[in-house]
């Protein structure tokens, strides 16, 4: 059994290591998926802003480089008519866009800044074109594009400066033109440009659109937003991707939405095995406690056994021993005079009745779940019976010096089993001879209250404690000072006598006795008197 148990534990142990990987792997399939498709759809928004943002600029600086073929460099005015006729064909308002803060030129040769219009002053532009001619240098051989910069006297709030350079024949940088604007001035683009195709590719995807199954933003280096997507959804498994090396501190950021993962991933999740390997472990604990009962109670059924054979053993022992003695002494003749042979007799037949006594007692027990069948319910006359049980029982009464006080009202009667009666009265006295004093007085009382017959029997023991007063009626149940002090006994008298009362639908219970010890009181319905009643009559017989 502990083999099976250790068995079984280590099947918990594996199960719940199971599960526990099986979890980690589920979580590790849905968040490699989500941040695959989050990559992949950063990846191509980004690269769909790329060509939009080359064509707008490409469109928007188209007449800059014809306009520097001349010796003398234009005015930056040159690009606005184009860049608001490039962005009146894409049909968006772009307030900010078609009137930037300021338009500026850069000479490369001798480092001059002109600005448009004039009050915003070169100087105040200077940290934006020394990033710019700092980037160009460091970029090599770059046509145009967009950086951020951080806020100063032209701005409060970072802006986006986009930039063509003009190359002379020979290939080297001569001006830089462009013009300047908030960062949200690109907004309606990116937002257009989000919303014109899908992302994800319609075998994954399905029918559901980018503002569904995505959140995107477009942020400058300094986490300032160009763009968000309309619907936020929680940024588990966001993946960052740059839109170029032109368009420098600008970078795209996407998530996609977690509780559409079983949707977007091909043929779903993988079905969790959380609940079964959870309704196995419980499975497996539950054997394993089954078992763990199990073997307790083997072990307390083994130990009630033993102290069962052992208790039946000395009460068959001691009464067998007697009878053996003196019968061999009446068969060997070797008692001389005729009292010495009675005596003998009176021992043999008194003994004899213990071990009836005993193995009535263990029968009825054995018999305990069919005894219902083999009641004979029948009128009997209490003061008759019990007065019986007292004539069988005064052998045993005597060998203790016990005297039995009888006290039974006239004329009651009862329907009962006439065996189960007696048996129950015989457990009751043998158990007030066994556990009371030597020479002591048991009283018997037979009384009517209303439709219920009560039988108490009284001793002058030490009495029962009240919290083993329910243990008692127990099988192989024995109180504990009286197993310290060797009392004889198998545990199962008090059992059969609550068994027999509830087949009788009565009930039997212990109280401290008004002179000290224990009183049992048996309670069985159907009583009735037949002649007057009168008070009742001590009688002792015994």
């Amino acid at each position: 059994m502990l083999v099976f148990l250790l068995v079984i534990l280590g099947l918990a142990l594996g199960l719940g290591y199971h599960a526990i990987a099986t979890a980690r792997s589920h979580s590790e399939t849905v968040d490699g998926a989500l941040r695959n498709y989050s990559s992949m759809a950063a990846w191509e928004f980004s690269r769909t802003a790329r060509e939009n943002l080359d064509r707008l600029l490409w469109r928007a600086f188209d007449d800059v480089p014809r306009g520097t073929r001349s010796r003398e460099l234009p005015s930056p005015a040159v690009i606005a008519p184009q860049l608001q006729h490039t962005v009146r064909n894409l049909r968006c308002r772009c307030s900010e866009l078609r009137d930037p803060l300021a338009y500026f030129r850069v000479n490369l040769a001798d480092g001059s800044v002109v600005t448009l219009p004039d009050p915003i002053g070169a100087s105040r532009l200077k940290p934006v074109t020394d990033a710019l001619v700092s980037h160009q240098r460091s970029s090599g051989d770059v046509r145009f594009g967009v950086i951020s910069v951080p806020p100063g006297d032209y701005s409060e709030s970072p802006v986006l400066t986009a930039y063509s350079v003009v190359y002379d024949r020979s290939g080297t940088a001569r001006a830089i033109f462009g013009f300047i604007t908030t960062v949200s001035a690109y907004e309606e683009l990116f937002g257009r440009w989000f919303n014109e195709r899908p992302l994800l590719p319609p075998a994954i995807a399905g029918e559901g659109t980018n503002d569904s199954l995505l959140f995107m933003a477009v942020r400058t280096h300094d986490e300032t937003p160009a763009f968000e997507s309309s619907v936020a959804y929680p940024t588990t498994y966001v993946v960052r991707d740059s839109i170029g090396s032109d368009y420098a501190g600008l970078f795209v950021e996407a998530s996609v939405r977690p509780d559409v993962a079983n949707h977007l991933i091909i043929g779903g999740l993988p079905r969790s095995r959380l609940p079964l390997i959870f309704a196995l472990l419980l499975l497996t604990l539950g054997v394993g406690a089954a078992a763990l009962y199990q073997l307790r109670r083997e072990h307390q059924l083994a130990r009630l056994r033993e102290d069962f054979v052992s208790g039946v053993s000395h009460e068959l022992r001691t009464p067998l021993a007697q009878i053996r003695m003196f019968a061999e002494l009446l068969d060997g003749g070797r008692l001389q005079s005729e009292s010495e042979r009675v005596r003998s007799m009176g021992v043999i037949n008194r003994e004899a009745r213990r071990l009836t006594h005993l193995v009535e007692n263990i029968l009825r027990f054995s018999r305990s779940g069919r005894m219902s069948a083999g009641l004979r319910i029948e009128r009997l006359d209490v003061d008759k019976t019990v007065r019986e049980v007292i004539e069988a029982f005064g052998p045993l009464a005597v060998s203790q010096e016990v005297s039995i006080d009888a006290r039974v009202e006239d004329g009651l009667t009862v329907r009962a089993d006439r065996g189960a009666v007696s048996q129950m009265l015989l457990n009751l006295l043998d158990n007030a001879v066994k556990y009371g004093p030597r020479g002591q007085t048991i009283t018997v009382n037979a009384t009517r209250k209303g439709q219920q017959l009560q039988i108490s029997v009284q001793d002058q023991g030490p009495g029962i404690p009240v919290h083993e007063r329910q243990r008692i009626w127990q099988p192989y149940k024995r109180l504990t000072h009286n197993t310290k002090q060797n009392v004889a006994g198998t545990g199962i008298g008090l059992a059969v006598v609550d068994e027999l009362v509830a087949l009788h639908d009565g009930k039997v219970w212990v109280e401290d006795a008004a002179g000290g010890g224990a009183r049992f009181t048996l309670e069985l319905p159907g009583a009735e008197t037949s002649v007057t009643e009168a008070p009742a009559r001590p009688e002792a017989t015994a």
